[in-house]
């Protein structure tokens, strides 16, 4: 009996060990079950589909087709039926990434991962995301159509979720010892706000107002400049602008009032961040048939965002009345976000212009229940943030509401770069929108009316939306809403209790920079300036130089461009700001300076033909180079700060540099001063040091050093590429850094019939044990494409549609 109870004992302490987690392990019985754990997630290459689904939802009849790489295209007899049918399948291969992605946006992830995700969460409830989300949802649900289409993708999400079993779980859940949560329309919102707070959710505010404490505004001026010496805007210089229907509003008259927020505020350590020029962004060009060899227009995108797995993007086609589209579409929200139809093609860049500003709010009593405003003290409105934390109690977390939106910054979330005891967050992505129409009106459109038609509906993030059409028209139009400005207006932190220190309106969307057909043949955008300095509203921004150049200076050169031109100027990896740096630099080195060991790699630079290949060893010391010289210039002057500041960007420096050789500027903040062939030379012999540890390495070509990580959501290695050798930097078309780059390449030719092509770093499926998760990785790191086929319902036997399901009510 003592030895049955004993055993007896044992199998209960082994099934309770079998049952349960144990720290971030999930529980081991059901992970390795072979009915129901992991190895359920391994999919054979012929994964077969059932030949009919029935769906009572659904109004009509309606068939689903996968081609050979898992791209549905779904043919529906109404719009409420293709939108379902559009959540029902990205839940079917995104489902974890949706739900996740959200959660993330919504500030929920320590119910998932644990208590190092608080500070994380407490940020997201804190800028605004969810009150943002509900913002978007209070007008997208106001509209009845876009109303529909959230009712129809959201219930068709959830049909999906309800056919999941132990067994079918995507594996993540597994890992997680997680559960779907329900969809809802708010989540579709809460996809976009956080878009938004990808594309303009970064503020450079509290380090400029650092910088005030020790800099003057017209040395400021100098070092930030509203316009650089060099510009190659979307808008071709020379087009005339329409007369101003508004006027950028005056500065207030107590404009030293904002330089006084920082009187009271603690001095640290100073803490110097690069310079922003550093960060990727992306390209779209259309080119019109007077510069092709076809005859007709060619539109072509490359959004350059984080590289992940599962991929950012889902390729889709939607069939429906009144629609007939392919492209791909963020998982989570319906429609097709960049793409083409029968008739137009469009694709968007980030517009780079800032929307987010931070204002000083003066509470009367630590319990925030009033601040000043306009000389009285107005209640705030408080909203009690809760966070579950998993394995721990929830954390609640009361955040203030003013005019200005929410106190993301207080005592009890201090900020760690002005110490200014409490900053609210003023961002346009906070206020109602209902951007999806906006892509619903594209995936419908015929012409170039109803492409500015759908744009006047887009709020935030703003785009650059770039566009062709069959009719042979071109155009781009800069699309946000843009609050008026004065000079200076959102560069610094402003005072929160006075009226005069508010946006004044908004510049008025038909005045949006924007071209249609312009003589030079083509249009296009790379996060650079919309315009020259004759636009006569006032706008500020983190605007990037080098890629529109090498566009701009490829398309104007060559005329009869193929689809094969365009695919090479995207996975071009000529680096524009090398051209314009390396000369100045090689003209302050003397030769006679270079040391013994150092010759190899003076002889590299001196012979780079400034291509940013995997195999080039150049790059590698221009940049540590640069980096260096960098440093030499900038921390003398950024150190006397005491607090944390931005170094101005490369190409103000480089351009500083060309019309001041004497080092005037620079040497008036140092001890012993230096001329630029001095410091030139110390930064070369500094830099190749380090050069040489690398180099023992044996990891000194950029594609081994820099290298691309595409990483799975949950970080872990077995379900990622921790290490791909690749080309490119920020500065050249084929934008690749270490974690981020091309997220989706599209080329788009508008013949009689479209041929168009297309990439991305990823897969049609999120599961890790697909065959499908990531087998376009090596064609978009070699920059081949994938025929982008828009099928009609008499395409049914083409070779390469592999399955049709029949889904009936």
């Amino acid at each position: 009996m003592t030895r049955f109870i004993i055993a007896l004992i044992v199998t209960i302490c082994f099934i309770f060990l079998l049952a349960h987690p144990w720290g971030n392990i999930p529980p081991i019985g059901s992970f390795f079950s072979p009915q129901e754990g992991f190895w359920q997630n391994a999919e054979p290459v012929n994964r077969h589909f059932p030949e009919q689904i029935q769906l009572p939802a659904l109004h009509d009849t309606v068939e689903l087709w996968l081609d050979k790489r898992w791209v549905p295209h779904i043919f529906a007899r109404n719009q409420h039926d293709v939108f379902f049918m559009q959540g029902y399948i990205t839940a079917m291969f995104r489902l974890w990434q949706m739900d996740i992605q959200t959660m993330a946006a919504a500030g929920q992830l320590a119910s998932i991962m644990g208590p190092d995700l608080l500070p994380f969460d407490r940020l997201q409830r804190r800028k605004g995301m969810v009150y943002g989300a509900e913002q978007k949802l209070k007008a997208m649900e106001a509209d009845s159509l876009t109303r529909s289409i959230l009712d129809a993708y959201t219930a068709g999400v959830n049909a999906y979720i309800q056919t999941l079993t132990p067994r079918t779980m995507p594996l993540e859940y597994k890992l997680l010892h997680d559960y779907p949560r329900k969809w809802t329309n708010l989540r579709t919102a809460l996809l976009i706000e956080y878009m938004a707070d990808d594309l303009t959710g970064h503020s450079d505010d509290r380090e400029y107002t650092n910088l005030r404490s020790t800099f003057t505004d017209e040395q400021l001026h100098r070092m930030f400049p509203d316009f650089p010496d060099s510009t190659v805007p979307i808008i071709p210089p020379g087009t005339a602008f329409a007369r101003p229907s508004k006027a950028n509003p005056p500065a207030p008259a107590d404009t030293a009032l904002a330089r006084r927020l920082l009187a009271d505020s603690v001095s640290w350590a100073t803490a110097i961040h690069p310079a922003r020029d550093y960060v990727t962004g992306s390209n779209n060009w259309a080119v019109s048939g007077s510069k092709t060899a076809s005859h007709v227009p060619i539109l072509c995108n490359d959004p350059h965002l984080s590289l992940n797995l599962p991929s950012l993007w889902f390729e889709i086609q939607l069939d429906a009345p009144g629609m007939h589209v392919y492209g791909v579409s963020l998982p989570g929200a319906p429609t097709v976000i960049i793409g083409f139809t029968d008739s137009i093609a469009w694709g968007v860049t980030n517009a780079s212009r800032d929307v987010k500003d931070y204002y000083a709010v003066h509470f009367t009593r630590p319990d925030k229940k009033t601040y000043l405003w306009n000389g009285k003290q107005v209640p705030a409105t408080l909203r009690v943030e809760t966070i579950r934390i998993k394995g721990e109690p929830a954390f609640h977390d009361t955040v203030a509401y003013t005019i200005w939106g929410p106190v993301t910054y207080d005592p009890s979330f201090p900020d760690t770069i002005t110490h200014i005891p409490y900053l609210a967050t003023h961002w346009q992505a906070l206020q109602p929108s209902n951007d999806l129409k906006t892509f619903y009106l594209l995936n419908c459109a015929h012409n170039y009316q109803d492409y500015v038609q759908a744009l006047s509906y887009f709020n935030c993030p703003a785009q650059n939306f770039v566009y062709a059409d069959k009719a042979g028209h071109i155009a781009i139009w800069q699309q946000g809403w843009f609050p008026l400005r004065w000079k200076d207006q959102g560069k610094y932190v402003m005072p929160g209790d006075r009226a005069d220190f508010q946006w004044q309106g908004y510049v008025p969307v038909a005045e949006n920079p924007h071209v249609m057909d312009p003589p030079q043949g083509f249009v296009f955008s790379a996060n650079q300036h919309p315009t020259d300095a004759t636009y006569p509203y006032y706008y500020t921004g983190d605007f990037f130089y080098y890629r529109a150049k090498r566009i701009h200076d490829v398309l104007n050169q060559k005329n009869y461009l193929t689809l094969q031109d365009m695919m090479r100027l995207q996975n071009d990896v000529y680096d524009t700001r090398a051209a314009e740096a390396l000369p100045l630099l090689l003209a302050h080195l003397p030769e006679s300076a270079v040391r013994a060991h150092e010759k190899a790699y003076y002889a590299l630079l001196r012979q780079w033909d400034m291509r940013v290949t995997a195999q080039s060893k150049a790059p590698m010391l221009f940049y540590t180079w640069v980096d260096t010289l960098m440093h030499a210039l900038w921390d003398p002057l950024l150190s006397p700060v005491h607090r944390v500041v931005e170094a101005p960007s490369m190409q103000t420096t480089i351009e500083w540099l060309l019309r001041d050789t004497s080092m005037q500027f620079f040497n008036a903040y140092r001890t012993q001063p230096m001329s630029l062939t001095e410091l030139v030379t110390e930064s070369f012999h500094a830099a190749m040091q380090a050069v040489r540890k690398i180099d023992s390495t044996g990891t000194l070509n950029w594609g081994e050093f820099r290298g691309t990580r595409i990483l799975h959501l949950t970080r872990l290695e077995a379900l990622s590429h921790p290490r791909l050798a690749t080309p490119g930097d920020a500065a050249t078309v084929n934008a690749i850094t270490s974690n981020h780059g091309p997220s989706w390449r599209m080329i788009v030719q508008l013949g009689q019939r479209t041929e168009a092509y297309g990439v991305y770093p990823g897969g049609q499926s999120g599961n890790p044990g697909s065959p499908h998760y990531d087998d376009m990785i090596d064609d978009w790191l070699l920059g081949r494409y994938e025929p982008l086929r828009m099928y009609s319902p008499e395409d049914r036997h083409h070779p390469d549609i592999e399955t049709i399901i029949h889904v009936v009510p």
